[in-house]
Parts: C-alpha cells; sequence; structure tokens
C-alpha cells in the first residue's frame, strides 16, 4: 500500500497512505461491537480493533461503532480486518468531506455531515457507514454518541431491527443522522423570532449582528445539508445491490427528510435577507432623518450668518462709521436685516431646503 514509516507517537510502524495529509486532531476513541440475531444479542463496549473480527460470523450481524476521532494507525487497522478501500479510510481520517456514497466491490461507504449548534455556532461532524455482507461499521468523530438509542432497541426481543439485515440497521442510522439536523433548525426559528420582535422594536437598528449570525451559520448547514440529497438517493437506485428493495422504500423517506430541511433552511435564509433588508431601511431611514436634521441646521446657520455679520460690523467700537450719525440709521439697518432674511427665505424655500 506504499512506504512504511515510522510513527514515534503510535510506538509502530504505520503505512503512508499518500496522498493522506495530517488528520484533523485526534480525540479519545471507543470501539463499541453489537453481534445479533433475531434470537440473541451480544454487546462489547471498549473493545480493540483486532477483537472486533473475532466476533464476525455468518449466522449473525455485526455492528461496531467507532465513537472519536481515531489515530491513523487505528483506521488503518479497521481497513485491513473490513478490507476497507484505501481511499474510503482517507475519508474518514480527513474530516470535512462533502455527503456521498460510494459503491466498491465489496462494500458501500456512506459519509454523512451530522452539524451540531455550540451556542450561536454550527460544529460540523462526520458520520461515515461501511456496509459489508455481514458487518456494518460506523464512525463518528464528535464527542456524544449519536446511536445509543438505537443500541438500546435492538436490545428489545421485538425489536424490528433484530429480524432485519444489515442494510435496514444502515437506514435507521442514516434516519438519526439526518433527523439530528431538526431540533438545531427549532433554535433558528426562535431566534428568528426572537430578532424579529427586536427587529420591530425601538432597538431595531441595533440587530445586524445576530441577523449576519444566524444567516452565516444558516448557510454553514446549507453546505452540509444539500450533498445529503444526492448521498441518499444514489442509496436509492435500481442499480444498488446492497440495499434491499424493502429498505429503499424507507431509505425514500430519509429522502424526503433531507429535502424538508432544505427547504425549510432556504426559507430561513430568505427571511433573515428580509430581515437585513428590514434592518437597512431602517439604518437608511434613521441616517435619513439625521440628515435632514443636519440640512435643516446648516440653512438656518446661512439665514444669520449674514445678520450675524452686519450686527458685528456695526458692534465696532469706532467713532467714524458709516450711518452711526444718522437719525434713523439703526431702524434702517433692522428694516435692511428683515429684508435679506426674507430673500433668503424665499429662496430657499424654492430649492426645498426648508
Amino acid at each position: 500500500m506504499g512506504q512504511e514509516t515510522y510513527n514515534e507517537q503510535d510506538n509502530d510502524f504505520t503505512p503512508d497512505l499518500s496522498p493522506v495529509v495530517d488528520p484533523v486532531g485526534e480525540t479519545p476513541v471507543s470501539i463499541t461491537l453489537v453481534r445479533y440475531n433475531q434470537d440473541t444479542i451480544i454487546e462489547h463496549s471498549h473493545i480493540s480493533a483486532a477483537e472486533s473480527q473475532t466476533f464476525l460470523c455468518d449466522d449473525a450481524f455485526t455492528w461496531i461503532h467507532v465513537q472519536g476521532q481515531p489515530k491513523p494507525s487505528t483506521m488503518l487497522e479497521l481497513g485491513r480486518l473490513f478490507n476497507l478501500h484505501d481511499l474510503a479510510i482517507e475519508d474518514v481520517i480527513n474530516i470535512g468531506e462533502r455527503s456521498k456514497t460510494e459503491t466498491y466491490e465489496n462494500q458501500v461507504m456512506v459519509i454523512l455531515g451530522m452539524p451540531t449548534k455550540k451556542g450561536n455556532k454550527i460544529i460540523n461532524e462526520q458520520v461515515s457507514f461501511f456496509l459489508g455482507e455481514n458487518f456494518l461499521v460506523s464512525f463518528h468523530n464528535g464527542e456524544n454518541d449519536p446511536f445509543r438509542a438505537v443500541r438500546r432497541r435492538l436490545h428489545h426481543p421485538q425489536a424490528p431491527l433484530r429480524s432485519r439485515k444489515l442494510d435496514y440497521l444502515l437506514y435507521v442510522l442514516v434516519d438519526v443522522v439526518i433527523d439530528h439536523c431538526f431540533p438545531i433548525l427549532d433554535e433558528f426559528d426562535s431566534d428568528i423570532q426572537e430578532i424579529e420582535q427586536q427587529l420591530l422594536g425601538p432597538e431595531g437598528v441595533g440587530t445586524f449582528k445576530g441577523l449576519y449570525t444566524i444567516k452565516r451559520e444558516l448557510l454553514v448547514l446549507r453546505l452540509k445539508i444539500r450533498p445529503q440529497r444526492e448521498a441518499i438517493r444514489v442509496l436509492m437506485r435500481d442499480d444498488n445491490q446492497w440495499l434491499g428493495a424493502e429498505t429503499k422504500l424507507y431509505m425514500r423517506d430519509c429522502f424526503d427528510h433531507v429535502i424538508r430541511l432544505i427547504d425549510i433552511i432556504e426559507i430561513y435564509r430568505d427571511m433573515t435577507s428580509s430581515m437585513l433588508d428590514v434592518h437597512l431601511s431602517l439604518v437608511n431611514q434613521k441616517t435619513f432623518m439625521s440628515n435632514e436634521v443636519q440640512r435643516k441646521a446648516t440653512v438656518w446657520a446661512m439665514l444669520f450668518a449674514p445678520l450675524t455679520f452686519i450686527t458685528g460690523v456695526y458692534g465696532m467700537n469706532f467713532a467714524n462709521m458709516p450711518q452711526a450719525s444718522w437719525r434713523y440709521g439703526f431702524l434702517g439697518i433692522i428694516i435692511m436685516m428683515f429684508a435679506i432674511a426674507a430673500v433668503m427665505v424665499v429662496f430657499f424655500r424654492r430649492r426645498n431646503w426648508l
């Protein structure tokens, strides 16, 4: 598979899977194995990759879930045990792959994005599935295991999962990943309603930061959800031999959920865009009102400028001032000032400055 290089941290030899880059941050890994059929079920927690292979057999289904971000050596060991394709291993190691479905000779791989909201930020987690003849391997790089409820359902003797093949379990896990996005959209709905109330209130001009944050995170969510539509479509195709006809019918429900998620995201994006337009209108209106006040203040200052000049000139303390000894000088100056003011008011009104 390539040149072997020594990894000091792992203290073992790790095959070089070019062009694999450095993995996105390793986190503690927990491997859980569930081996079941219609009559029995056995669950093993915190086992090693090598131990998981010993439970494979033809008369029972094996589901192995890897929680956390494994080291490349662990991924390579799982790849050897289950004959996973090298390119598929790279997709699991390098987090951030686009949601997709790839069919290989001995298995089918499904990669889905599972966004998680932490505070006001969307964190992109990745879930990967490998479906083989008698095994299903799932990877999730997040902190919390999203499939604990599925394992509890498997322990119920009458659970439909126990009597169906692994392709139906794959459908259930995919459905869990897709439905994980609905609570996030509910939070966005509450945030949008809250900001909408603030927008129409007295503090509407100050809501830009919250609106921009929601619009940005909706864009991130849209980029992760939209590719899931094509990934599910590939699973439902007639030439996909890894899923039975009945399971493909169930997959249509997942496809409908993805379409619904995309529609809701588009609606929220349109709402936030409209709210941003309203915000800009409020800002422009406030700016216009401020400019209108400044314009009127400037006009009044221009109106009093010549009058102030005249009073300033005749306020100088000189003995020989023009018209200073005239009997009607004061009255004449007052009449002239009123005349100047009247002419300026008429001029300003014709220009719609007042």
